[in-house]
């Protein structure tokens, strides 16, 4: 089988990419294993039930342009030298490709039960954490949550969970660690104490410097404390959805590339990356993985594509932060365009207005203002 443009992955980057090259004239592939992207953003909620379902995904076949035809298969493995692509249990050539497979959670080879464990990466992580916790809380005394990792995802999916429990009138004790010093280090220390405070009040316990030691399925310990029968998240970090990539390319320790200006790989003009698969340096470190970048990178991806077809010009992708925001439930956190600090319910009403600014349709986008405009109501599981 051959295409001639190959797209790896359907999310933000990559569907900003099939939008451009729509009237390219040129027959596109995209390879997802999903049968829709999904407004990753809102899984943390969609987890605790604080999000209908109905509004964070759209099936492709809704999305894409005509000229774009949908592969339901995981990307198994690249050969930039060979110019394939492995999926589906299928060789694919390509002319030009674009790897935008997005992330998936790092488990770093853990020896814990991982049908136990509950990370979440995808819709399907969401739904299975949102059915297993009501059971959870429905046959537990005393429930308690453990979540490895202090990044975003943890603390947003710890704080779902432990209002859900709240909501349902099963008080959740909840334990947070992470073997960093540091809690959100990339925040300035009044801000990291803003969101430090609103944890502890709610009954958590933060162990920075702490890992967890064992988990069999039921009980866990973590520096030193045993913890027992406890529902266990894990989100300690991601790295990049192929688990494979051959040529000559440099990747940083998640797995991301390292990319030219123009998010072409070194070495390999007609192969383009864009998303969370890219290492954009700034200062000498990579930038986040956010929304934003993902959207516009995908669509200057799909623009040097088309235009590295016509034999024209590529331009280069800089990358532009338009801010952030961390919902933690109640509260938030959250940076925006010019510098302004944000947080409180305020922020995490933007949260739910820029889920729907980047959704799939006018239904999802009107979801998503309905929640802005009264949050944490959504549905009960």
């Amino acid at each position: 089988m051959k295409a001639k443009v190959i797209i790896v992955g359907g999310g933000f980057a990559g569907l900003q990419a099939c939008s451009v090259l729509r009237r390219s004239g040129e027959r596109i592939l995209l390879i997802d294993p999903n049968p829709g992207p999904t407004m990753l953003p809102a899984l943390p909620d969609l987890a605790g039930g604080w999000v209908p379902e109905r509004i964070v995904q759209r099936p492709f076949g809704e999305i894409l342009p005509a000229n774009v035809e949908h592969l339901q298969a995981a990307v198994s493995s690249i050969d930039l030298e060979a110019g394939t692509v492995q999926a589906g249990g299928q060789t694919i050539a390509y002319e030009q490709l674009l790897i935008a497979p997005g992330s998936v959670p790092n488990f770093y080879d853990s020896p814990f039960p991982r049908e136990r464990m509950h990370a979440l990466g995808t819709l399907g992580d969401a739904r299975r954490i949102r059915r297993e916790f009501e059971a959870y809380l429905g046959r537990t005394e005393r429930p308690h949550l453990l979540v490895a990792g202090t990044g975003y995802t943890g603390l947003e999916l710890a704080m779902s969970l432990y209002f859900r429990a709240r909501a349902a009138g099963k008080p959740c004790g909840v334990t947070i660690v992470d073997p960093t010093p540091i809690l959100l280090p990339s925040l300035p220390e009044k801000q990291r104490r803003y969101v430090l405070d609103f944890l502890v009040a709610h009954g958590a316990d933060v162990r920075l410097g702490t890992a967890v030691e064992s988990f069999d399925g039921r009980d866990a310990v973590a520096g030193g404390t045993t913890y027992a029968d406890v529902f266990f998240c894990w989100a300690a970090g991601s790295k990049l959805a192929v688990p494979e990539i051959k040529g000559r390319i440099e990747q940083v320790r998640d797995g991301r590339l390292k990319v030219a200006p123009d998010l072409s790989l070194p070495n390999y003009p007609n192969a383009f990356a864009a998303g969370d698969a890219v290492a954009i340096e700034r200062n000498g470190q990579p930038l986040r993985k956010a929304v934003n970048f993902a959207y516009y990178g995908g669509r200057r991806a799909g623009q040097n594509l088309l235009q590295r077809r016509r034999g024209r010009p590529t331009r280069p992708f800089r990358p532009v932060d338009l801010g952030w925001v961390v919902p933690f439930h109640d509260t938030s956190i959250g940076r925006l365009f010019g510098g302004l600090w944000i947080r409180g319910r305020l922020g995490v009403r933007l949260h739910h207005l820029m889920c729907g600014v980047r959704n799939y349709s006018f239904a999802n986008f009107a979801g998503c203002l309905r929640l802005a405009l009264n949050p944490n109501q959504g549905e009960d599981p």
